[in-house]
């Protein structure tokens, strides 16, 4: 009995030896997993955060749609460039001031332009009547002129879905009214439920996305959207590819400097060509 006893115990020890490995294995699995996961979390939430960074000038002015970029109103994608540079931190160290505000150089319009709407479209430079503020264009000088006051955006974007293709990202955007926003007795900003989405669509342009187009379309039918309380966010439950959000954020909106004051309703944008020679 005493021998048997013993092997039992010999043999018992490497067995257990095993399993504590075969255990330590699988919880370092489970670890290496559980940061990957979050990993792709936070790296889908930062291109969440870029595409909102890029389409904040869009839904500012609450441009019309279009199916194609070449038949968009030139002068919403005029204001949109202008105003896609005024939204940069560094826009009043980046330019020239004045007693009217402003003066933003035609070259740098022309550039941000590019860099939206690609090369397909070419910009034409003129004084523009937009959102609530007029951007005077000067033709002696190639400049606008942006005076420096203040206006709350028509919205703002909380994107909602992304879908993938070879050369095209389509993004659902939920527009978000930026005069809509409450306080809560805490103090803290409560964002509303969505005016409207939209379906933008990105499009491959020498290794850059720009925009091509701009659609009214409905909410995702699998993907629901509602305020957090608790932590000021608004969450989007979704289940349909590897590029959709399971919660994105939008921040209240800012009143950005560079424009006049607000206005609850969108203004017509025109451009008025002006003469080439004196």
């Amino acid at each position: 009995m005493t021998n048997n006893s013993t092997k039992k115990q010999k043999m018992a020890f490497p067995v257990g030896l095993i399993v504590v490995i075969l255990a330590a294995i699988g919880l370092v699995t489970v670890i290496v997993a559980g940061v990957k996961g979050i990993d792709m979390a936070i790296d889908k939430s930062r291109r969440y955060e870029e595409y909102e960074k890029i389409l904040t000038p869009v839904v500012l002015i609450d441009p019309d749609s279009f199916d194609d970029v070449t038949k968009a109103q030139m002068s919403q994608l005029m204001e949109i460039s202008i105003w896609s540079l005024l939204k940069n931190d560094n826009a009043p160290d980046n330019f020239e001031s004045n007693e009217n505000g402003l003066a933003i150089p035609k070259s740098a319009v022309e550039a941000e332009f590019t860099e939206l709407f690609g090369t397909e479209v070419t910009p034409v430079h003129g004084t523009i009547e937009g959102y609530g503020i007029d951007f005077v264009y000067d033709n002696v000088s190639e400049t606008y002129t942006v005076p420096l006051t203040g206006v709350t955006p028509i919205y703002t974007p909380n994107v909602v879905d992304v879908s993938k293709t070879t050369d095209t990202v389509v993004l659902t955007v939920a527009c978000i009214a930026g005069n809509a926003w409450e306080q809560s007795e805490n103090g803290e900003m409560v964002a509303p439920s969505p005016d409207k989405y939209i379906r933008v669509t990105l499009r491959e342009n020498e290794n850059n996305l720009f925009i091509s187009a701009i659609q009214n379309t409905t909410a995702p039918e699998t993907a629901t959207t509602q305020y957090n309380a608790n932590n000021n966010k608004l969450e989007d439950v979704n289940v349909l590819d590897d590029e959709t959000t399971t919660e994105s954020t939008t921040k209240a909106p800012e009143t950005t400097e560079a424009a006049s004051e607000s206005t609850t309703e969108k203004e017509s944008t025109t451009v008025k060509e002006e003469s080439s020679t004196k």
